[in-house]
């Protein structure tokens, strides 16, 4: 078949155009380095790569809470670690008070110590991150330790002294008396182990019964009596004070999810951590008191609290500290995963920077080749055979 000039310069356009794209394409490889653009690029990879991007996301994510998580158990660790430390000290403080050869001076700079390691538990256990309470539950902007103003013994009291009124109805009188444990008539009666009663006789129309308890003493405490001849017992005394810190936080768990499906707590409440199963600032309380009355008994009855005190801290941390270690164990398990499918979307995604770079070479070559070829033949004549 016999080819003619128009044929040969649509050839030749052809190719120019083939060409000129398939330069256009190399160019943009090169410069973004990804293979595909645009979907008609390559349209069967556009789903894996959308859902390669799409896991590469998602553990973005999980990869910034487990870093928030992280941080947060971190934090905690710090103070749990000050607040066991001041265990420590306060069983420390107890164990050299029983000594003997302590005087009533060293026993109060003991009380007066306790009474500042007292206030640091409460600094501690108001910890703050970013404005926000570490041991508050949900409640992280209210500050969750207060003392109780209602306690005897803190400052806000609005009585002084521990001792309760006893009601007695009808009321004791003349000459109504206590009774001991061996039935004899007295006004004051010590019960040892929970305190003393005392019937004030001060007015012969009312006495006043009260009942004022040992430091650390907590139960129901009773009494009997003698009125007209006859033997009585007066109401059970329940003598169980108030905390004398309160916690105004909740028990609400703060959870991330680190993973799909899996949620993990990384909060600690600040009842789990100090008022349950044992109320440490009651124990500690009690120790200052103790202190301050001189009763080294009451001080030697303190120590296995303290120590069961300082293991609750420790089995918080403990149980904190393995699950930091799960977040870190999902941590670098998502980093893994991230890894992978940048690998997988990078196959179907980025472009060989070497490879791609060659083909442009060759392609440009190519082109200048072939826009050589078309000016020589654009430059013929039939007039140069003539």
């Amino acid at each position: 078949m016999k080819a003619t000039q128009v044929t040969t310069y649509r050839s030749l356009q052809n190719f120019l155009d083939r060409t000129s794209n398939r330069l256009s394409t190399l160019q943009l490889q090169a410069a973004t380095g990804k293979k595909l653009n645009r979907p008609s690029d390559d349209p069967t990879a556009i789903s894996p790569v959308l859902s390669a991007r799409t896991q590469i996301q998602a553990s973005d994510r999980y990869i910034e809470t487990i870093a928030t998580g992280l941080d947060r158990i971190n934090n905690m660790d710090g103070y749990l670690d000050g607040i066991g430390n001041t265990m420590i000290r306060l069983k420390e403080i107890a164990i050299a008070a029983v000594n003997g050869a302590m005087s009533d001076q060293d026993l109060q700079t003991y009380a007066e110590e306790v009474k500042q390691l007292r206030q640091s538990l409460i600094a501690d256990a108001n910890a703050q991150v970013d404005g926000k309470y570490l041991f508050a539950g949900f409640d992280e902007k209210e500050e969750p330790f207060v003392l109780n103003p209602a306690y005897p013994g803190n400052a806000e009291y609005p009585a002084a002294g521990l001792a309760q009124t006893v009601a007695v109805d009808p009321p004791l009188v003349d000459p109504a008396r206590l009774l001991d444990d061996g039935g004899n008539p007295v006004t004051t009666f010590t019960v040892p182990e929970q305190g003393t009663w005392n019937l004030d006789t001060t007015d012969p129309a009312a006495y006043v019964l009260a009942f004022t308890p040992e430091p650390g003493f907590v139960g129901t405490a009773s009494v009997s009596y003698a009125r007209d001849g006859v033997n009585a017992e007066a109401d059970s005394l329940d003598y169980s004070p108030p905390s004398p810190v309160l916690y105004n936080g909740d028990e609400g768990d703060v959870q991330f999810e680190i993973a799909p499906n899996e949620l993990i707590t990384v909060n600690l409440t600040g009842q789990s951590l100090m008022m349950e199963p044992d109320d440490i600032f009651k124990i500690v309380t009690n120790l200052m008191e103790a202190l301050e009355s001189k009763d080294q008994n009451a001080v030697q009855g303190l120590i296995n609290p303290l120590e069961d005190a300082a293991n609750q801290i420790r089995g918080e941390r403990s149980l904190k500290g393995n699950i930091g270690k799960r977040l870190e164990v999902a941590g670098s398990q998502m980093e893994k995963i991230k890894i992978d499918m940048e690998a997988f979307r990078s196959r179907f995604e980025d472009a060989d920077i070497l490879e791609t770079i060659t083909q442009l070479q060759q392609q440009q070559q190519s082109f200048e080749a072939a826009l050589n070829v078309t000016g020589k033949v654009s430059a013929l004549s039939i007039l140069d055979y003539i």
